[in-house]
């Protein structure tokens, strides 16, 4: 393992909060103030790269490796980043006994500002994964805090998914298709097969509910749906269980416009449910085809914050 240099910088997770990112079956633990500005690619290859207020902090970059030696891979991967020279300095980082890295090496640059690197391969998903961490002093906040959370997990276990203030789990049958990230409304779009599900997060939900009713809220339809569906008739009331407390909200149905009968590959109803968490000031809703999975996901949102203040 890479030598530790003695410093007079603390590392951000030990002054301050820390959050969970959880993406694509990748999972890590970095400081509350670093939080997403790309977000770009699929389970198979993709970039996410974190940022504070003034630069950027972390980058990952993965994709799926089909053939090839994983060390070999590693090694030009560093090459080509730090050059030939630096990367000889590079050693065996020792990950979490049981966490299937097969390869594991890190790179310290010895004279701040610079970058500091580690590349791994890991068994459960057979994907490799680049993580740069942009030092601008001395700071041994990726070996010390990053590297001992980072985790992968096989494509048939229950994903988690974990991105600014969103968290929920999916089974594994339901892949991401796309997301919407907006400051305060945050929604990520599912899949599997012919059927679909959107979570959606809006908070604070004392502004949301002050702009409007949650009626008004779960009613929202896409612009595509708006030319496929009626508007919802007859909302009634739902509760959802927690394990700690039970949820109230509203329940709507979007049934199919009938000139639209040969459209086979929309549903012919799309439910729609919003729950009002005060606990955790927030409005949560899931709209799709398939209730018993929507109500599976949306009791699992906020584990992520629930994990952290463990």
């Amino acid at each position: 393992m890479a030598s530790k240099e003695k410093t007079d910088t603390v590392s951000p997770l030990t002054t301050g909060r820390s959050q969970l990112i959880a993406w694509h079956g990748w999972r890590l633990n970095v400081p509350d103030a670093w939080n997403p500005v790309k977000v770009d690619g699929d389970r198979d290859q993709g970039v996410l790269l974190l940022a504070d207020m003034f630069q950027a902090k972390l980058g990952l970059r993965w994709r799926r490796m089909k053939r090839g030696d994983p060390v070999q891979w590693a090694n030009r991967s560093l090459e080509a980043e730090v050059g030939k020279l630096a990367a000889a300095e590079a050693v065996d980082y020792p990950m979490p006994e049981g966490s299937d890295w097969r390869v594991s090496k890190l790179y310290i640059d010895k004279e701040p500002p610079g970058r500091d690197i580690w590349v791994g391969w890991s068994q459960k998903s057979g994907r490799v994964l680049e993580i740069v961490h942009h030092a601008k002093t001395r700071d041994p906040v990726l070996a010390d805090q990053v590297l001992p959370s980072v985790s992968d997990t096989q494509s048939t276990d229950p994903q988690a998914w974990s991105i600014y203030d969103f968290s929920a789990i999916t089974s594994a049958e339901w892949s991401l298709k796309w997301f919407r990230l907006n400051a305060g409304d945050l929604t990520l779009a599912f899949a599997n097969q012919r059927r679909s599900i959107r979570l959606r997060q809006v908070g604070p939900a004392s502004l949301a509910l002050s702009r409007m009713e949650l009626d008004d809220w779960i009613g929202q339809l896409d612009k595509a749906y708006r030319k496929i569906y009626r508007e919802a008739q007859n909302l009634s009331d739902v509760t959802l269980q927690l394990p700690t407390r039970a949820l109230k909200g509203r329940s709507g149905v979007f049934r199919r416009k009938r000139r639209l009968f040969w459209a086979f590959r929309f549903a012919n109803e799309v439910r729609t449910l919003g729950f009002h968490d005060p606990v955790r000031n927030r409005l949560l809703m899931a709209q799709g085809d398939d209730e018993p999975a929507m109500r599976e996901m949306i009791a699992t949102m906020g584990w992520a914050s629930r994990e952290v203040e463990k």
